[in-house]
């Protein structure tokens, strides 16, 4: 069902079709009668005088028609209100119906979007809840574990660590004396560039 209405509208496209309408469904219902009429031995005296009534349910009938239709895209009652005028352009049925079309699904995704806006905090709020409960249960659980390396210290160490390890000591002081002699051979360079730079200029 249409959002605009409660109850759609017929469309026409303009006032000269529904002229004809009415044109048309007046001929077949007088001709409906004088077929009845005829069926049933009436004189043309009896069809004059039926005449004035049937003109009259027609004329309601079309009043009772007319509020529901649409004429070029306005409602009857806003032709009403303004005079026709020819240079109104032709409507165009299949884009209104296109622009409703628009009009409600962009309701539909504001529907949607208001739901997930009240929906989607709370979901995110146990999501978190969820993830610090576990966090916290994880801790827990490795301040309950035994992570004491005492046993290991307890054993020793391997001789073959100990080995390496009095060997890097031993190296330290002759790493040391390296260096001094790295630097000094460096300095000795670096006087030595100088003096022949001196000798060029």
């Amino acid at each position: 069902m249409d959002a605009r209405e409660d109850l759609p509208k017929v469309s026409i496209e303009t006032e000269q079709d529904w002229k004809r309408i009415q044109r048309n469904l007046s001929d077949a219902f007088f001709e409906r009668l004088d077929q009845a009429l005829e069926l049933q031995g009436h004189s043309a005296t009896d069809r004059d005088e039926l005449l004035p009534h049937a003109n009259q349910f027609l004329e309601t009938l079309f009043d009772i028609a007319r509020p529901n239709l649409r004429i070029n895209g306005r409602s009857t009652e806003e032709l009403s209100e303004v005079e026709e005028d020819d240079n109104i352009e032709p409507f165009d049925e299949a884009l209104d119906r296109h622009i409703w079309s628009l009009s409600d699904q962009r309701l539909k995704w504001d529907k949607d979007i208001a739901g997930r806006r009240r929906t989607r905090p709370k979901e995110i709020e146990a999501l978190m809840s969820d993830i610090l409960a576990q966090q916290d249960s994880d801790e827990f659980d490795v301040a309950q574990s035994d992570t004491s390396y005492d046993h290991i210290l307890a054993k020793g160490i391997y001789p073959e660590m100990e080995d390496t390890l009095r060997n890097a000591i031993s190296l330290t002081p002759r790493l040391a004396q390296s260096v001094s002699v790295q630097c000094d051979r460096a300095t000795r360079v670096q006087s030595i560039a100088d003096e022949v730079k001196n000798l060029k200029q």
